[in-house]
């Protein structure tokens, strides 16, 4: 990666994010990689562009993929956390309740 200007538009490096949202293994790095640019640049672009950091950006986008599965299917957990790149119903949980302070069955329960 260079360590030149981004690209104007975030748009391809979104979309690529998202099409591999079930991939729990991209770091910044990978980002930065995919927008040939260095960590550092991406992150400063990137918190610029989006108010939000790569990671921090990546994370809200698995937790609204969550909410959603959670609202319109019966999925299990496990299942969930796979699709949406959170590895592990454990961390789905943690991530889960850290952000919107319930858990996934009782935010599911309000759905039905």
């Amino acid at each position: 990666p260079t360590t030149g200007p981004m690209p104007d538009s975030l748009a391809p490096l979104l979309e690529w994010l998202l099409s591999r949202l079930d991939d729990h293994h991209i770091t910044v790095e990978d980002m930065a990689g995919y927008s040939g640019v260095s960590p550092r640049t991406l992150t400063r672009q990137f918190t610029s562009r989006l108010g939000l950091p790569p990671a921090r950006w990546l994370l809200e986008r698995r937790l609204a993929a969550t909410r959603a599965l959670l609202e319109e299917t019966d999925l299990p957990v496990e299942t969930i956390a796979t699709r949406v790149g959170l590895s592990s119903a454990v961390n789905l949980r943690r991530r889960f309740h850290t952000a919107l302070h319930t858990t996934p069955a009782a935010y599911r329960r309000s759905f039905r």
